[in-house]
């Protein structure tokens, strides 16, 4: 990777949260997982939700398009307090918000009510850290307020701590958020579902049985994302993983040179004064992360004998003197983080990325099981497909259709299905056997068209709408997210798209190379990106490929598709990655000429690792 990239263990995540969760529904608690940190990442949000968490929390309208967009469904509140600009929003994508202003609850309810919704807030109560939230002594008046608003539900109180004021949860002050909802249920006759009692800095006085009777819910984010590192200081918590997050760089320069600069001092590129100590000759190294990329005061070396010295918009000055072994330009040298660094190295562009999901992700590559409608079948055997196959090291079995079930049923024996059909309506099958049985996949797909085509829900799935079908792009009906998120999908070879599509297309996350962008990188980068945006925190991908893609001298002669050998290239790199769990085969006509057979069946020899020598 040619810049700094932070890696995501997504095991660890979900491990956090499981025993978060456990903590916390031993006091009767339930949490909401704080994806901000991540920028809403919908990877790390699907690990939180299998961890046990019963919605997501989340700061900004950004991360919440994103997460609605990968086909996260779970309930999303609003952490922040909804700007008014923006109320329109709120209400058709938030479920729960947290308020403490009158006037953008009123406007919370003119817009629920235009919509014909209940709007939820949890009102907010400062406790003292002086960051948002109404006054005690202003609650009572302003819930009579609200309870004249029609769209609106009071759904809770909570409160917020050591965000701003750094003010510690106590059994005091959780105690008056506990004693105000009561007051509010009493007076009100209100069934107030969350009394949120803050975030991550309430977990040592949950753990020491210190947080008051009535507090049933809190915000969870850095404890489970940083393992609490920064929640618990002193005495960290065994149970918890804190190196779930890696920020890598890479050494510019190794050089042994004075620890006091020469000249006359002044201020840096920040506007600081920096204080140097003169300790002799010491060997430095520069390192290709900056305070653009990072929090550098929040940077914890992992290598023993490591020391972070300073930084400026680019490059990271350490002292290494001491490091075993001695490093050289080239190394790679890895960084746990703060809280605060994390934030800033996720917020980022210039930070790659990589989510990272090993279980049951290793696919062995011992048995191929082939799937092929009848009419195909001729054209297999001429070609001894399954022959080739086995010639290469694998385990071959054939099945003369197309069914979900059965690829569901090779996908548990271990198997890599490879399916043959006439149109993409095998591909939607094959995908569809890939969500029962993983629990996230990528794809990548290789076609000259999209088939994002609107397609009215309820209607059988056609051919030139699989994409649009299985993303959800319509909201119909047959989707296959969240186990396959827009994110996580690269068209290959584009160059026709309908009128219809160019805004679906455009609008989602999808990754899109046309035939313009591979003349420009070369389809060595474009699959180098392709693999990873595919396999990022997933458990594998599925490949469909379309003969379309492919400019076969003869056959479909001026195409301007990719080459033959652009197509082995890209075949070949998806064997490397090793990270395929089934392919799809389309656009191969029963009656087909021997050679063109012969050509397509050679590419997907070329992905399951057939090579020259």
């Amino acid at each position: 990777m040619p810049g700094p990239y932070v890696t995501i263990d997504l095991e660890k995540i979900e491990k956090n949260t499981r025993t978060v969760v456990s903590w916390c529904e031993k006091a009767g608690i339930s949490i909401f997982g704080v994806t901000k940190g991540t920028c809403g990442m919908p990877q790390v949000a699907r690990a939180m939700l299998r961890g046990g968490v019963k919605g997501l929390g989340e700061s900004r309208l950004e991360n919440i398009r994103r997460l609605r967009e990968s086909g996260i469904e779970a309930p999303v509140m609003l952490l922040r307090s909804p700007p008014l600009s923006l109320i329109d929003e709120v209400v058709r994508s938030v479920d729960i918000s947290l308020n403490s202003e009158l006037a953008v609850i009123r406007e919370l309810s003119r817009v629920a009510e235009r919509m014909g919704r209940i709007h939820d807030i949890i009102l907010m109560i400062d406790l003292g850290d002086l960051r948002e939230g109404i006054w005690p002594n202003d609650l009572v008046p302003t819930v009579e307020r609200i309870l004249d608003l029609p769209g609106i539900r009071i759904a809770g109180l909570g409160t917020n701590l050591t965000c701003f004021g750094a003010i510690i949860p106590t059994e005091v002050n959780l105690g008056q958020l506990a004693d105000l909802a009561s007051t509010v249920r009493e007076r009100f006759e209100l069934d107030l579902t969350y009394i949120s009692g803050g975030n991550s800095s309430s977990l040592p006085l949950l753990l020491s049985g210190g947080v008051p009777k009535g507090i049933n819910h809190l915000r969870i984010g850095e404890a489970i994302l940083q393992g609490g590192r920064d929640t618990f200081l002193d005495k960290p918590r065994a149970e918890l993983d804190r190196d779930v997050f890696l920020l890598s760089g890479e050494l510019l320069e190794v050089k042994t040179k004075p620890s006091m600069p020469i000249g006359v001092s002044g201020v840096d590129a920040f506007g600081g004064r920096p204080v140097f100590k003169d300790i002799g000759e010491r060997l430095r190294g520069i390192v290709n992360i900056g305070r653009e990329d990072a929090n550098i005061e929040g940077l914890l070396p992992v290598t023993p004998g490591v020391t972070v010295l300073g930084a400026s918009s680019d490059h990271l000055i350490l002292d290494v003197s001491d490091a075993d072994p001695e490093p050289k330009v080239g190394d790679k040298v890895n960084f746990h983080m703060s809280y605060g660094a994390l934030l800033a190295a996720m917020t980022s562009e210039y930070v790659e990325k990589v989510p990272m999901y090993d279980r049951h992700a290793a696919t062995p590559a011992s048995r191929v099981s082939i799937f092929a409608e009848a009419p195909l079948l001729s054209a297999l055997h001429n070609h001894t497909l399954d022959g080739r196959l086995a010639n290469i090291g694998y385990h071959v079995d054939l099945t003369p259709a197309v069914a979900a079930d059965q690829i569901t049923a090779a996908l548990e024996r271990r198997a890599t299905p490879l399916i043959f059909g006439h149109d993409h309506r095998a591909s939607f099958t094959g995908m569809t056997a890939l969500a029962q049985e993983l629990e996230a996949f990528g794809l990548i797909w290789f076609d000259s068209v999209a088939s994002a085509l609107p397609q009215p829900a309820g209607a059988e799935v056609e051919s030139q709408s699989v994409l649009y079908r299985a993303l959800g792009l319509g909201r119909g009906d047959g989707a296959l997210t969240p186990k396959l998120s827009p994110e996580n999908v690269v068209l290959i070879g584009l160059r026709e798209t309908a009128p219809e599509e160019v805004e679906l297309l455009t609008s989602s996350p999808v990754r899109i190379f046309t035939i313009a962008d591979i003349d420009a990188l070369g389809m060595r980068e474009v699959m180098r990106q392709a693999v990873q945006i595919a396999s990022a925190g997933m458990q594998g991908f599925h490949v469909s490929y379309n003969a379309a893609v492919t400019d076969i001298p003869g056959y479909l002669p001026g195409s301007g598709g990719i080459t033959i050998r652009e197509t082995h290239q890209a075949m070949e790199a998806i064997h490397q990655s090793k990270a395929m769990r089934a392919m799809d085969v389309t656009g191969l006509d029963p009656k087909a000429e021997t050679r063109l057979a012969s050509v397509i069946v050679h590419f997907a020899l070329s992905a399951f690792g057939k090579r020259i020598l």
